[in-house]
């Protein structure tokens, strides 16, 4: 797993002071003592480093990436020649396994670290803070598969799906996970779903609210440790969604809270359950 550092951490080696009779020798002994155990603390990273390398899976990333790290005989399932994408049976088995994953991580069943080194699909960064004393309270998770694999004539293709999981601190669990079908060609992905796949999720259908009822505070649903309903419908990323769908689970006797959001071009107020949804937010508790 990778941890993306903001800053390096600096260290300070602290030397006593001897007597005066013998303050030259053993300052000459205390350099390369010094310098000895810089070089044990270095050796002593890459072995861990590598270890941890070792304990990690191939991950699929990296099946598709060539020698220079550059994806050159795959194409991404979504493309700029598209003007909307509808999910594929393939691409739909891999996000129910990925949603289901980030409900098991927010329920204590997993851990990122976990999946870091067991799953070849999901690639985890876990983002440090600046301040070095700070907790990591954020990671982003991406699930990479393979459609198709390349020929001698024709490119491979593969899909991607990202989601990012938040906490309070270190010390409590994660708690929040989001998901979203926004892409970089701004084209509407079309997810498909039926009640069928909630079943298979285990979501049970409690309340449907739109943006405007989180903004007149008839809905008070925080998807956020850092923002709360109010800041949610005002972003603009977030406020994106016109309706919402929200869902309730058990996992392991810990209860959960899953609200897809719905845009206004494919809410459709006659469908129990949304069809084409845009984000999903979940949440550990109710």
């Amino acid at each position: 797993m990778e941890i993306i550092h903001q800053k390096k951490r600096q260290t300070r080696h602290l030397i006593l002071h001897p007597s005066r009779a013998n303050k030259a020798m053993l300052k000459r002994k205390a350099i390369p003592l010094s310098l000895l155990a810089i070089i044990a603390i270095i050796i002593s990273g890459v072995i861990i480093m590598n270890i941890n390398d070792e304990e990690k899976s191939p991950k699929t990333k990296d099946h598709i990436l060539d020698k220079d790290g550059l994806i050159t005989k795959y194409d991404s399932f979504i493309s700029e020649r598209m003007n909307k994408k509808k999910l594929t049976p393939i691409d739909k088995t891999q996000l129910e396994s990925f949603l289901k994953l980030n409900l098991d991580i927010l329920s204590g069943l997993i851990t990122p670290e976990e999946v870091d080194r067991t799953n070849i699909n999901v690639d985890v960064k876990l983002w440090a803070p600046k301040l070095l004393t700070a907790p990591i309270i954020s990671a982003t998770m991406t699930n990479t598969y393979i459609i198709k694999e390349p020929t001698s004539s024709t490119k491979g293709v593969y899909g991607e799906f990202s989601s990012s999981i938040l906490r309070k601190d270190d010390k409590a669990p994660w708690e929040y996970s989001s998901l979203s079908m926004l892409n970089l060609y701004k084209f509407p992905i079309l997810t498909d779903f039926e009640p069928t796949d909630y079943a298979k999720l285990n979501l049970k259908l409690v309340d449907k609210f739109l943006l405007s009822n989180l903004e007149n505070q008839a809905q008070r649903i925080d998807f956020s440790p850092t923002s709360n309903y109010k800041e949610f419908a005002s972003s603009n990323r977030n406020g994106l969604n016109y309706a919402f769908y929200k869902f309730i689970s058990t996992k392991s006797a810990v209860p959960l809270t899953v609200v897809f959001g719905v845009q206004e071009d494919q809410y459709n107020e006659h469908e129990i359950y949304p069809k084409n949804w845009y984000y999903v937010y979940m949440k550990r508790g109710s």
